[in-house]
């Protein structure tokens, strides 16, 4: 009698995030929570530094296996374009917003305006829309925890991905698409 084989569990891969400041940091953790899955951050990297031998290092120190499959995403603000012409050097998945990271929270909650705005005015605009008026760089409370988690497929809709022009945009909603489709029912 042939014995009950289990079937072969496909590991789900490991992501990497390197990314500059802490509410990148702070984001992508709350994610890592509610799609319990195996991501490693690596913040504080500033993007002029970023190269692909820092990155391989980071991925090397990820490996268990010579089978692991490693997603590597660079997260950082694309108001500066001399980091941004450096983050194209490497091979990874971008993950750029312009001007910030807050222009991706605020799609949360409305149609990002079409016209150039600094971090500054972002933030502000940010500050005007429930749940975040009290909200601080580097941190989000449960309530605006909860607005992402509950407006992140929608957020999408609201901004541009467009990375040719000057307009704001942002590449979040193609991270968000990664960890959708690596859950596991």
């Amino acid at each position: 009698m042939p014995k009950n084989t289990r079937p072969i569990r496909k590991m789900k891969p490991v992501i990497l995030v390197l990314c500059e400041g802490e509410t990148e940091e702070c984001y992508v953790d709350f994610l890592k929570q509610k799609y319990r899955l195996p991501i490693k951050i690596v913040s504080k990297i500033v993007g002029n530094k970023i190269n692909s031998r820092l990155i391989a290092r980071y991925k090397k120190e990820l490996v268990l296996s010579n089978s692991e499959n490693i997603d590597c995403f660079l997260m950082y603000d694309a108001d500066v374009q001399s980091v941004v012409d450096n983050l194209l050097s490497c091979e990874e998945k971008l993950l750029l917003s312009r001007p910030c990271i807050e222009v991706w929270f605020l799609a949360h909650s409305q149609k990002v305006p079409a016209k150039d705005f600094s971090s500054e005015g972002c933030i502000n605009m940010l500050k005007k829309r429930t749940p975040w008026k009290d909200y601080k760089k580097g941190k989000l409370s449960f309530e605006q925890q909860e607005h992402l988690w509950e407006n992140r497929n929608s957020a999408g809709k609201n901004i541009t991905h467009d990375q040719t022009s000057d307009k704001p945009f942002s590449m979040m909603k193609d991270f968000i698409d990664v960890l959708e489709e690596n859950i596991t029912p």
